[in-house]
């Protein structure tokens, strides 16, 4: 009883927070669109979560599920004129089969070897962006339309960013019931160790395979809406660094909640705004974040907080036990 009204206070916490911020970017274009890249990257590293955070499965590759998912939707609204709530839906069906077809001989992997394998894949899915006529090779692709709901067309930032806002609070709400459910708890039984896991009767391979295609349907819907979003993309924007930054945003925000990856993206993106002006200094803040939580911060700004809520409780239980 006590775990569900601290979800729904944290629910309530974030539907207070996104009505402040609703209200308040309606007046300003410029926030609108960093709000709206906020809520892509909360969507991508949520499903990075789930892999990493929660199957214990590391991957530096999910900027070409990102690709796929952005590449799929606009060639399908560009070309083909399909509705824009299809492509979206099929860009990130697109990316998931790329993830499960990476996932069987990457199940069999651990650790380095693991993360070398999705390096190789994503600089694959790159070259492919980079080569290929119909991705319009380095020129990149143009001409992508904007998100069209049945008639509304979402032609302002503000528009964009209420409806990629509901996408967030749909994508966080469907992850916190996947981990609620027996999936979630085999996942995070592999993640804790992987014989013992086996040795009950969990099929290792099933869960993580299943990790990969639910990490890579979320980034791949990232991506889509990422297309749509700016109306053009390039191969630039999937090289490995925005593999790297998804990561750096997990290990950043904390791995393993509901709000971590909430806090990773919105800080790192706001730092990645701020350094636009140092953008040859980029990769090297993005080097010292990850060393800071390497030494200081191993469990992410969320672990800092449950240590200090933690600390002041123990005083509180034993005022309450010397009362008692």
């Amino acid at each position: 009883m006590i775990e569900k009204i601290k979800r729904n206070k944290t629910y309530l916490i974030l539907a207070v927070i996104a009505v402040a911020v609703s209200a308040y970017v309606s007046r300003e274009n410029y926030s609108a669109l960093l709000l709206c890249n906020i809520g892509i990257y909360i969507i991508a590293v949520s499903g990075l979560d789930i892999l990493f955070g929660y199957s214990g499965q590391i991957s530096f590759g999910n900027a070409a599920f990102y690709c796929v998912g952005a590449y799929t939707t606009a060639l399908l609204s560009k070309n083909a004129g399909l509705p824009a709530l299809l492509t979206l839906l099929i860009g990130a069906l697109s990316a998931t089969a790329a993830g499960l077809i990476i996932a069987i001989p990457a199940s069999k992997l651990v650790k380095h070897f693991l993360s070398f394998m999705t390096i190789a894949f994503n600089n694959v899915i790159y070259n492919l962006a980079l080569n290929l006529p119909i991705t319009g090779r380095s020129y990149g692709f143009s001409g992508i339309p904007k998100l069209n709901l049945f008639g509304y067309v979402l032609d302002s930032k503000q528009k964009m960013f209420v409806f990629i806002l509901i996408m967030v609070v749909l994508m966080l709400l469907i992850k916190n019931r996947i981990l609620d459910s027996r999936t979630g708890r085999a996942m995070i039984a592999i993640r804790d160790n992987t014989r013992a896991a086996g040795s009950c009767g969990v099929n290792v391979k099933k869960y993580k395979i299943m990790a990969f295609g639910i990490n890579a349907f979320y980034v791949g819907f990232a991506g889509g809406l990422y297309a749509h979003l700016i109306g053009f993309i390039s191969p630039e924007t999937f090289k490995q660094t925005t593999s790297t930054v998804f990561m750096t945003m997990l290990l950043f925000g904390g791995m393993s909640t509901l709000v971590g990856p909430i806090i990773g993206a919105v800080i790192l993106t706001l730092v990645q705004n701020w350094l636009q002006v140092f953008s040859i200094y980029q990769q090297l803040v993005y080097s010292v974040f990850i060393l800071i939580i390497l030494f200081f911060m191993p469990n992410g700004v969320m672990g800092i907080v449950g240590e200090l809520i933690g600390k002041l409780r123990r005083p509180m239980k034993g005022k309450m036990g010397g009362g008692q």
